[in-house]
């Protein structure tokens, strides 16, 4: 049998796990398909793709679109793929745009990104809709720091900070009146731990104010990362990966649990049904200390990790083609158990 022949392009293309997505769109069945990569820096020698483009970065989208149109109508593009925030965000508004230069992509349209992708508005909506997202507070300005921390708990609780609209750990600071001095937990971003008074100490040193800030408290329960598919608000697929990590704030997994989890999965259910959410989506929910499921963070997009899922056997990739193609879909909701762990690429263990 003749297979028919498809042109994807991917955003990020030269990311830490984009292996494991390439080949997931690689072997969907009956399909010849050739992976074009964007990046805006570029690794070379990358053998998965058939091929790759520097592209500028997409805060210049005018400049980003015509590059991109460029590229597609090149290489005979049918489905674009984003795998970046900013880039999702960005497809979502120009939804119109890709469709007039012919270029089919499957994203939940641009006030259900934007909602989401702000965590303030994500909070609110979901107050709104009666889903428990526990106590959370906003901050503009170091006096507005001092009664939020305060709120929740803090010096007698940890409590944590987050950039409004951050992404990949970025930003993230936990308040830990027990630690006087200021922690870097990771090497090349702004994130660490420390008491208030580090804290401020800190932000003074890196010229940076308390502006576009929201904060929660600080759970030690279990963190699960869910991998989503959704058709306007229905959950097509749920797949929830406890995550094993040496350091929580890591921006990429050092091994998780493929575990079905009824109260994340029901949870999570709940979210794609309030915001109505069209595509891949993806969710970080913790176990707080009374048992309950507590959104973390949430993105209209596959994970950065979500070749976890494809070597478990998941190929969520192969739903948004499919869909796009006109083609039948099947549910996924994982019952099996699977340990991964992540060297290069995300290998399997029995």
């Amino acid at each position: 049998m003749k297979l028919k022949k498809i042109n994807i392009l991917i955003t990020c293309s030269s990311g830490k796990f984009t292996y494991d997505i390439v080949k997931s769109l690689k072997e969907i069945k009956n399909l010849d398909i050739k992976i074009i990569g964007v990046d805006s820096c570029p690794k070379p020698n990358l053998d998965y793709l058939d091929k790759q483009y520097k592209i500028v970065n997409c805060n210049n989208s005018k400049k980003y679109f015509k590059q991109l149109f460029m590229i597609c109508k090149k290489e005979k593009i049918k489905i674009a793929i984003p795998l970046s925030e900013n880039e999702t965000t960005l497809f979502s508004k120009k939804k119109k745009l890709l469709e007039e230069n012919k270029v089919k992509t499957l994203i939940s349209n641009y006030t259900i990104v934007s909602n989401i992708v702000d965590k303030i508005k994500m909070f609110e909506f979901l107050e709104r809709e009666k889903i428990d997202i526990g106590k959370w507070k906003s901050i503009n300005n170091i006096k507005e720091l001092f009664k939020a921390v305060k709120k929740l708990g803090y010096p007698n609780k940890n409590v944590v900070l987050k950039q409004r609209k951050g992404s990949g750990s970025r930003g993230i600071i936990i308040l830990n009146n027990k630690i006087k001095k200021f922690k870097y937990l990771l090497e090349n971003r702004f994130c660490g731990t420390g008491n208030l008074q580090s804290v401020i100490k800190e932000f003074k040193k890196n010229d940076l104010i308390f502006k576009n800030l929201f904060c929660m408290p600080f759970h030690k329960g279990d963190v699960y990362d869910i991998d989503c598919f959704a058709i306007n608000g229905t959950p097509k697929a749920v797949i929830s990966r406890l995550r094993i990590y040496e350091n929580p704030l890591s921006p990429t997994n050092q091994g998780c649990l493929l575990k079905k989890n009824n109260k994340i999965e029901n949870y999570v259910k709940k979210i794609i049904r309030a915001f109505r959410i069209h595509g891949p989506c993806d969710f970080d929910v913790v176990i707080d200390d009374h048992g309950k499921p507590k959104l973390l963070d949430g993105s209209c997009r596959m994970s950065g990790s979500i070749g976890a899922t494809y070597v478990a056997g998941y190929n969520l990739p192969e739903l948004i083609v499919k869909y796009l193609l006109g083609k039948k879909l099947k549910n996924i909701f994982p019952r099996s158990q699977v340990r991964l762990l992540p060297v290069s690429r995300f290998i399997k263990i029995n």
